[in-house]
């Protein structure tokens, strides 16, 4: 028999709503794919005690959660109430406390957590599948809906997401090498300490997939590198990473402005680009002066379209050859001529796509005939750090991880997660 429970009264203060379909299974153990790894001698994630990262998987407005499985509400690890599939559960905040309201009791505490006592279920949020438990906090003005689970189950749920796999094992040092630099760059944002989560699921961090996207070869080789981060100075490094640096990799501080680290200076591939094995590494973009002006308005930069564009120059270029500056030329008959500069990654995001989306690089030429403008371009992303089709090249060519990291982040050593600090 299903039970929803409504309560009768509404909270006076702030009311959000997630409808959160969890539901509970198990998995058993599958044959694994032998790897010839045996120089390696790393402890399995299952055997180190990998701390809780927080991704955030909700952030909307509402209040209810309706559950479809049973689970346990927890307060501060205590276990509360068995939650049983079928019972709404209504949620207000209050400052900085939870409330939240079930068959007509109520319970307020800074946070509540829907889990299991299994140490390896699966719970389900939105037709997908995510380990550990689901956290619900507030800052006094929204209410989060957090996925909080270990740093290297995390980890299995991005890897797959963010690198290619290849074939078999070709991409098999390319992968281990992003997996220490995944975990680096997840162990940086947990030590932000951040009061309600720590990364988001999507491209502002790492793309997050959960359970479902899990491979049999990522999840042996966050095994094998288990607890596994750069180091720079015996602390953490600062990781970056993006698809295609285009052949060179970009000064940290031409593009994050507050960032000048030893490590994360620029590096050439080679004369013929490393990651030129990425599909669609050249690429063109194609633009009406309409469709142009649009976009400095859009970003600011005029009021309006009525302006003609007299002529488009890069100023300045980066020493990788990335453009650090390009100038827009304008008259019109209602304003004064302007000249609109553009600087550094800020162009990416205002010179969109034809499609809408951000700019795929800034090493490109631009070509402008009166009517049209043409860039073309070559890589994907800021350029910062790890180059990951670069790292797919130097697997192939035989380099091992430390290797390919050595070359990106040149200074760095790898060495496990040091707990105490």
């Amino acid at each position: 028999m299903i039970l929803k429970f409504y309560p009768p009264y509404k909270f006076p203060l702030i009311k959000f709503s997630f409808f959160l379909f969890l539901i509970i299974s198990f998995f058993g153990c599958s044959s694994s794919k032998r790897f010839n790894d045996d120089d390696y001698n790393y402890p399995s994630s299952s055997k180190i005690n990998s701390p809780n990262i927080g991704v955030l998987l909700d952030d909307s407005k509402s209040d209810r959660i309706i559950l479809e499985s049973n689970v346990i509400l927890y307060s501060a690890e205590k276990s509360l109430a068995v939650v049983n599939s079928g019972n709404t559960i209504s949620v207000s905040a209050n400052g900085d406390e939870i409330t939240i309201s079930i068959a007509g009791k109520n319970f307020t505490s800074e946070y509540f957590k829907l889990g299991t006592k299994e140490k390896n279920s699966i719970i389900f949020y939105k037709g997908k599948k995510f380990r550990g438990q689901l956290k619900i906090l507030t800052d006094g003005s929204k209410i989060y809906l957090v996925n909080e689970l270990p740093l290297e189950d995390y980890l299995r749920g991005v890897l797959p997401l963010e690198m290619p796999i290849g074939k078999d094992d070709e991409n098999y040092e390319a992968l281990k090498a992003m997996t220490v630099a995944a975990r680096t760059y997840s162990l940086s944002k947990m030590n932000k300490n951040n009061k309600t989560f720590d990364v988001f699921m999507d491209t502002r961090d790492q793309v997050y997939g959960g359970v479902e996207v899990e491979k049999e070869i990522t999840n042996k080789l966050i095994d094998k590198t288990a607890g596994l981060i750069l180091t720079y100075n015996n602390n953490p490094a600062q990781v970056f990473y993006s698809a295609s640096c285009g052949g060179h990799t970009e000064n940290s501080k031409n593009v994050f402005g507050n960032y000048d680290i030893p490590y994360l200076e620029g590096v050439q591939d080679s004369d013929e680009p490393y990651c030129s094995i990425m599909p669609g590494f050249e690429w063109t973009e194609e633009y009406t002066t309409d469709k142009l002006l649009s976009f400095l308005v859009r970003s600011g930069k005029i009021n309006n379209t009525n302006y003609k564009i007299n002529d488009i120059n890069i100023d300045s270029r980066f020493s990788s050859g990335r453009v650090n500056k390009i100038k827009f030329e304008l008259t019109s008959d209602e304003n004064d001529d302007e000249d609109i500069i553009i600087s550094g990654n800020n162009i990416r995001s205002i010179i969109r796509r034809s499609n809408g989306g951000i700019l795929k690089s800034t090493m490109f030429d631009i070509n402008f005939d009166g009517d049209t403008i043409e860039i073309n371009g070559r890589g994907n992303g800021h350029g910062v750090g790890l180059c990951q089709w670069g790292t797919i090249y130097l697997s192939h060519e035989g380099r091992d991880y430390k290797e390919i990291l050595s070359h990106y982040f040149p200074g760095t050593e790898i060495n496990p997660i040091d707990y105490d600090k």
